[in-house]
């Protein structure tokens, strides 16, 4: 279709037409047509941009929980493992320390005793400071405070003649100084109350 047929066409379908209005330039409103249509198209600003959640995982939370009981029961074995393994490295803790007063005769008078030397009192082979927590009948029970020499227990029972009236007299409460020989506390110097002097010449004697 020309120029002249489109013009005719037009006329018949508006008479308002005349004949001396010029067409449309269809190029250019195909044109135009194309231009609107590719700015109202345009792409999102970035502050429209909806961010959207993390997608969950079905069973997370599941795995999640189990994997928390597994470790904790994996601490827990492993603290009872080296509970027994500790148990088992430590010897059983040993029982008290039995110590006797040496026997003497009656006749023997108790002023022949001296006052312990650095030198008596290093020739014993047990020497610690002690405090009498319990004394019934014969038995004298001491909670060990010290040792010096010759023990690592954490109690000592000592064992009294009762008949021997001049035997060493405890107190409970106390602090004493004992020393002996093969288990066996000699009558003179065996037993003292613990005293600062007393106990620097125990230092002396078995420390230096």
């Amino acid at each position: 279709m020309n120029d002249d047929e489109l013009r005719a066409h037009l006329r018949t379908v508006d008479p308002a037409l005349t004949s001396n209005a010029p067409l449309p330039d269809i190029s250019c409103l195909v044109e135009a047509a194309i231009t609107h249509d590719s700015t109202t198209q345009s792409a999102p600003g970035a502050a429209t941009v909806t961010p959207l959640s993390p997608k969950r995982t079905p069973g997370a939370g599941r795995r999640s929980l189990l994997g928390l009981a597994a470790a904790a029961a994996l601490l827990v074995g492993g603290g009872i493992t080296w509970g027994i393994a500790m148990n088992q490295g430590q010897p059983p803790s040993a029982g008290p320390l039995a110590l006797t007063v040496e026997r003497v005769d009656s006749g023997t008078p108790s002023a022949a005793c001296t006052e312990p030397t650095i030198d008596t009192l290093r020739g014993s082979s047990t020497a610690f400071e002690g405090t009498v927590i319990s004394e019934e009948g014969d038995r004298v029970e001491f909670r060990i405070d010290h040792w010096y020499r010759g023990g690592d227990t954490t109690t000592a029972r000592l064992g009294n003649d009762e008949d021997w009236p001049e035997g060493p007299a405890f107190e409970v409460g106390q602090h004493y100084l004992v020393t002996a020989e093969n288990g066996v506390v000699p009558v003179c110097g065996g037993t003292i109350r613990a005293t600062d002097q007393d106990r620097n010449l125990f230092r002396q004697a078995f420390e230096k």
